[in-house]
């Protein structure tokens, strides 16, 4: 939040969602924003969201989630507001262990609006605790015979992404109309790229910005066991949303192979992470396909 004063960007609002999280928590966040003078505070539970109006002279909207919605849940609360009640201008996703350069919105808008086609603008992510070291320049690639998303590390190696890492995102508020918000199947892990393949496949093409970067505390929060299960999970379902046919099954196959191997080779070892693999396994399987019907190009 003190970065975003920052931001030389003329004007902003920032929606400030806080996922269930401990009492102790809120009453820190709005110690810190009664207690600053640039942040001028409009407070909304989350079911008394659709019939709230934002006031003009706040410059926050912090809103309280009852419950722990995940990334996608989370987010998709002032995401749907937003869509639903902000007509023009852009929305700009933003992980909360993030610190933002002060020219970084000023480069994502002005790359977003070098080309017609542009759906979504990522931006370069450095390590929080190692800030000369890159840790995506902001997208990667899917390898789709594996089910397997891969960030690129190095600049200039290709301006084609087929994701944007969900940790710095922008689009315009019309643009998100159009693919509208994030898949909730996933909770966390994987819904960013589900979300950048609904926006190829309305023809958007995802780029990145070489102006300002993200400094990245890089989720140090998330148990690994959580994103052992996650990622495990959430890989089948991309791959059972996205391919069909042959390639699905070889996949499955892969997968199936990939997960017993690691799990009877450390269940002396590392018992709950054998576990966890098996049941990520499961419940990628027996999860009921769903599909995004926004798949038509865009005119």
């Amino acid at each position: 939040m003190d970065s975003l004063k920052s931001l030389d960007y003329p004007s902003f609002d920032v929606y400030l969602v806080d996922n269930g999280s401990q009492r102790e928590s809120v009453n820190a966040i709005l110690n810190y924003l009664n207690n600053d003078s640039f942040y001028s505070i409009d407070l909304i539970q989350n079911e008394n969201l659709s019939n709230f109006t934002k006031t003009n002279d706040s410059n926050i909207v912090f809103i309280l989630n009852e419950n722990n919605s995940g990334f996608a849940g989370g987010n998709n609360v002032a995401l749907n507001y937003i869509k639903d009640n902000v007509p023009t201008g852009y929305v700009m996703l933003l992980n909360n262990d993030t610190i933002v350069t002060s020219d970084l919105l000023t480069g994502l808008v002005t790359k977003f609006n070098e080309s017609d086609d542009t759906g979504f603008v990522g931006a370069n992510h450095y390590y929080y605790h190692d800030k000369n070291r890159m840790q995506t320049v902001g997208g990667g690639s899917i390898d789709m015979v594996h089910g397997e998303c891969m960030a690129i590390t190095t600049n200039g190696i290709t301006d084609e992404f087929d994701f944007l890492t969900g940790s710095c995102i922008l689009m315009s508020c019309e643009v998100l109309r159009m693919v509208g918000v994030l898949s909730e199947d996933y909770f966390m892990y994987w819904e960013d790229v589900d979300w950048s393949t609904c926006a190829r496949n309305l023809g958007y093409k995802l780029r990145i910005s070489d102006v300002g970067c993200i400094y990245h505390k890089e989720g140090a929060s998330i148990k690994s066991l959580s994103r052992i299960y996650y990622h495990t999970r959430n890989r089948i379902l991309y791959m059972k949303k996205y391919t069909t046919g042959l390639t699905y099954y070889k996949f499955i196959i892969y997968i199936a192979l990939y997960v017993l191997k690691e799990s009877f080779t450390n269940i002396n070892q590392n018992k709950e992470y054998s576990k966890t693999l098996l049941k990520g396994l499961k419940d990628g399987l027996l999860k009921v396909k769903t599909y995004n019907k926004k798949t038509s190009k865009r005119g």
